[in-house]
């Protein structure tokens, strides 16, 4: 019974640490893409993005937006909660 028990918290702690490993930031999607001058913060404080609705509306608009639909609002919303925007 106590191997039972102890395989079962060795399972639920790899598990646990894996799941962290996996869970990316939500920046980090658009830091593959958006480095050096077109980072991303560089672009919000260029076009003066304050808010979770102008960045979605900015990207959603801009010339870039094809490559853009795989992302959801919930990402920009966590994008731009990362980044301090109202």
């Amino acid at each position: 019974m106590k191997r039972i028990i102890a395989l079962i918290v060795a399972l639920v702690f790899v598990l646990g640490v894996a799941s962290l490993t996996f869970a990316a930031p939500a920046l980090d999607k658009c830091n593959k893409c958006h480095k050096g001058e077109k980072s991303l913060e560089k672009v919000v404080a260029a076009k003066k993005i304050e808010t979770t609705d102008a960045l979605i509306k900015a990207v959603k608009a801009s010339p870039k937006a094809e490559l853009h639909k795989k992302f959801t609002d919930d990402d920009y919303k966590a994008v731009a909660k990362e980044l301090k925007l109202k």
